[in-house]
Order: C-alpha cells, then structure tokens, then sequence
C-alpha cells in the first residue's frame, strides 16, 4: 500500500499514529518561514546602512526562498518520521510513470496559466478596480537572477507541492472525513500565503495577491486528489515560478 494513500493514512488515524498535531503545525509554517527569512534579510540591508532594508529585501524571494524550503522540508522530515514513513513518500515517484508525469506537467502549464492570468485580473478589478498583470520578481543582480531561474524554483515548486497537496491535503481529508473541508481549508491556506511572499505590508497589494492565488489553489489540489501524482505538479511549478524570474531579466 502506498504510505502517503488515503487507505494508509486512514490506517495510521485509526491506530492514534496520525494526529491533528502535524497538519496544525504545517499549515501556517510555510508562511511564517518566508517572514522569518525575509527579516533576516532586512537585517542584512540594515547592516548595510539601507534606509528602506525591508523594502529593499523584498525582490530577494528567490534567493531567500530556498531558506523557506529548508525549514519546511525539515519540519515535514519531523512530521513524517512520526508517522513512520519518509519524506519522499510524500511525493509518491514511480521510475515507470517519469516520462508520463513529465509530459503531464508540460501539459499542466497551459491550464495552469488560465488560473492564474485569470485569478490575478479579477483580483485586480476586485481590489484596484482595474486589471492588474501577473507579479514578476525583478530588480536583482544577474547572478541571483540565473539562481532564481535554475535552481531555486525547482527545490520551491517541489517543497511547496510536498507541503500542501503531499501532506496537507490528504491529511486534512482523512482527519475532517470531509473532502470539501480540507479543499477548502488547505487552498485558502495556499493562497494566503502568496500574501506574504514577500510581506510588503500593502494591505491591497496582499489582499490582491491572496485573491488572485485562490483559483489556482483550489484547481491545483482538486486535480491532486483525482491523480494523486506529485511530479507533474512539481514540474509545472517549478516552470512557471523560473518565467517570473526570466521575463524581467529579459525585457531589463
């Protein structure tokens, strides 16, 4: 039986293994990560004299978002080992299924990108009255650039997928015994953390920004219960987060 199924985790539940404890704990720890790391950040541009060192911190997400990852992949390291699985049980890879589930998440793309230009307009005309395009991370040196492009949205797109729909997700079903509840629950969750990634203490600009995330959150984990496969989410992630790197850098 997989260890990360429905039937197993309804299994651990029953024998007292799986508690509300871990998914309680999971649910905001992605969120408050990116606001510890972001500070840590701040205090490095006040070190430098900065007079606006948060600000100033702000388009350094992806660089400092490997931080975030770190501290979620060691919490859900924890987490799982209470449970006595793996944390790459979490994600469920089939050798067999490679080709298949990469071919999956190109495809995901496309579908995807209707969720979030579509979010992110009707966010904009709900907060500012008028469109608002996709946010794009820009405004860094070249080198972090080209991390933010090859290696960060790739370790992000997977801990993110492994936080929410591997973990939280299908916790939150078992433990609710309600789909609908722990969809709704986990995607809100999902969206509002964008609301603080970077926190910039706009209140539109958050609002706008868990808004626009919703759509795609709630389309992302309702596909995730119906193939429960990892990878092809974690690759289409992964992507498009790189594409909001590289466009700034492209039309600087």
């Amino acid at each position: 039986m997989d260890s990360n199924s429905r039937d197993a985790l309804v299994d651990r539940r029953e024998s007292g293994t799986l508690t509300w404890y871990g998914p309680a704990l999971m649910l905001f720890a992605r969120a408050a990560f990116a606001v510890a790391t972001q500070a840590v950040v701040a205090v490095i541009f006040v070190l430098r004299a900065s007079p606006t060192p948060w600000r100033d911190s702000e388009p350094w997400l992806p660089v400092y978002g490997t931080l975030i990852d770190a501290g979620c992949l060691t919490l859900l390291w924890r987490l799982t080992r209470r449970e006595g699985i793996r944390l790459f049980d979490l994600v469920g890879f089939e050798r067999t299924r490679l080709l298949r589930d990469l071919l999956l998440g190109l495809a995901l793309i496309p579908v995807s990108l209707i969720f979030i230009f579509g979010g992110t307009y009707a966010a904009g005309w709900i907060v500012y009255e008028s469109p608002k395009s996709a946010y794009f991370l820009g405004g860094l040196p070249l080198a972090a650039s080209l991390y933010g492009m090859l290696v960060w949205p790739f370790i992000w797109g997977l801990t993110e997928q492994m936080t929410y729909n591997g973990y939280l997700l299908p916790r939150f079903q078992v433990l609710t015994r309600n789909t609908g509840v722990a969809v709704a629950v986990v995607s809100f969750v999902w969206a509002m953390q964008h609301a603080f990634m970077p926190l910039t203490f706009d209140g539109k600009f958050m609002t706008c920004r868990l808004l626009a995330s919703i759509p795609f959150s709630i389309f992302e984990t309702l596909l995730y219960l119906r193939l429960r496969r990892l990878i092809p989410f974690a690759l289409a992630h992964a992507l498009m987060d790189g594409a909001t790197v590289l466009i700034p850098l492209l039309s600087a």
